[in-house]
């Protein structure tokens, strides 16, 4: 008679459930980012991961708001500067909302506190039946997956779930002292027997409900109880020698530790005392006279790109490269060639006459102009060159006498070149 009135009563929620037409949820309040918990350096992880199961069936459409409450304010209330492998999954929604009796909303993969809100907020009809024993099996499986210690969080009126607390002690038997069940009732009508039966088969656990995290207070101690452990103080810091460790090079990097000893006195070093190449041109900084060398440039032992001259007659104010000058042009385009890994600079100088604003402008032009001949006449890639100018701060002869001005309007290509 008994087994008849269970049967009868099974079909009775069944088709109550059917009939029922699904609950849509109001949206989830944004995440406060602003508030974000912090450890603070004061606290470490208790556990590894963790998993949060939200009912979100039939007997759940009025107190659903709540419940989702709850787990936002428990994942606003995690530290940020925690690391975590987290979990959400739902149970129970309505058919609306999914076919399948439990979902897993967020991860499981590294706790993200927006991620998971993201997550929380798909949950958007309710009102199907509580197949909390399946959630509970797929739960077990996810933390199976991921190593160390668990906690998974219960938020559910404990109603309708009568195979639950078998499926709690079986992941408990597969997980072992590796997991704890937390369960927080929800709701006026509520399972507390069922509730607590399912938090003692965790055996490390608690069962606690909304009414007594309904503060700020209590939800941040259930917090701390959950994830949180005290971190262990700081050792005192150990006396420090009275005798200083040897450097015997005076770089700063003690003889233990020092790689390159006998460095010369002021040269800048790394943190293992070998002198600094800052632009990696493979001449050290207290030898480069051309600091800043752009990577690829060859380069000469003072570390200042090597450079091929071209005599170019410039003529007075002019930028025009002759025919006539094909062949100088040539000899760089061989160059080039020659160095077919370097960047090639291209540098444009002229006399002194003139204003100097003009002579930078006219220095660029002459450069300018070179590279595209380079380009134009000897299929030299655009992508190798590079120009600029110097105007008329860096002669190489009398700017007082035509000959040396002539020598003067110039260009280098830096391509290589060792004379």
């Amino acid at each position: 008679m008994k087994q008849l009135q269970k049967l009868l009563i099974t079909c009775a929620l069944v088709a109550l459930v059917a009939s029922c037409a699904p609950t849509m949820q109001p949206p989830l309040k944004a995440l406060d980012s602003g508030s974000a918990a912090s450890a603070g350096g004061k606290y470490v992880p208790k556990i590894d991961n963790f998993q949060v199961i939200l009912d979100s069936s039939l007997t759940m459409a009025n107190s659903f708001p709540t419940a989702r409450d709850i787990v936002s304010r428990i994942n606003q209330g995690i530290p940020s500067d925690l690391n975590y492998t987290a979990g959400l999954r739902s149970v129970g929604h309505s058919s609306s909302q999914s076919k399948n009796p439990t979902d897993l909303l967020y991860g499981m993969a590294a706790y993200n506190k927006a991620a998971f809100h993201d997550g929380l907020a798909k949950i958007k009809y309710v009102g199907g039946s509580t197949p909390m024993a399946t959630a509970l099996q797929a739960a077990g499986s996810d933390l199976k997956s991921a190593s160390g210690t668990s906690a998974l969080i219960l938020v559910t009126d404990g109603l309708h779930m009568y195979d639950a607390p078998a499926a709690a002690k079986s992941i408990k038997s597969m997980l072992g002292d590796n997991l704890c069940i937390y369960t927080i009732s929800v709701g006026k009508t509520t399972n507390q027997k069922m509730l607590k039966q399912l938090a003692d088969a965790g055996q490390c656990g608690f069962a606690t409900t909304d009414a007594a995290l309904a503060d700020n207070a209590s939800m941040a101690t259930f917090i701390n109880n959950v994830f949180l452990s005290k971190a262990t103080p700081k050792p005192a810091p150990k006396p420090v020698p009275v005798a200083a460790p040897l450097d015997s090079d005076g770089d700063g990097v003690i003889d233990g530790k020092d790689k390159c000893p006998n460095t010369p006195k002021g040269a800048p070093v790394d943190k293992v005392g070998c002198p600094l190449d800052s632009d990696g041109d493979g001449v050290f900084d207290y030898l480069d006279q051309c600091p800043g060398t752009p990577k690829g440039v060859s380069v000469d032992a003072k570390g200042c790109p090597t450079k091929l001259t071209l005599h170019i007659k410039f003529g007075n104010d002019s930028h025009a490269v002759g025919d006539q000058y094909l062949g100088e042009i040539a000899k760089a385009a061989q160059c080039i060639n020659e160095y077919p890994g370097n960047k090639v600079l291209v540098f444009g100088h002229t006399d002194s006459r003139g204003a100097d604003a003009y002579n930078q402008m006219l220095s660029e032009r002459r450069a300018a102009a070179v590279v595209k001949a380079l380009v134009d006449k000897f299929n030299i890639p655009a992508s190798r060159l590079a120009s600029s100018g110097f105007g008329e701060t860096r002669p190489i002869a009398d700017n007082g006498t035509k000959e040396g001005r002539f020598d003067n309007r110039r260009v280098e290509v830096a391509c290589g070149a060792t004379k």
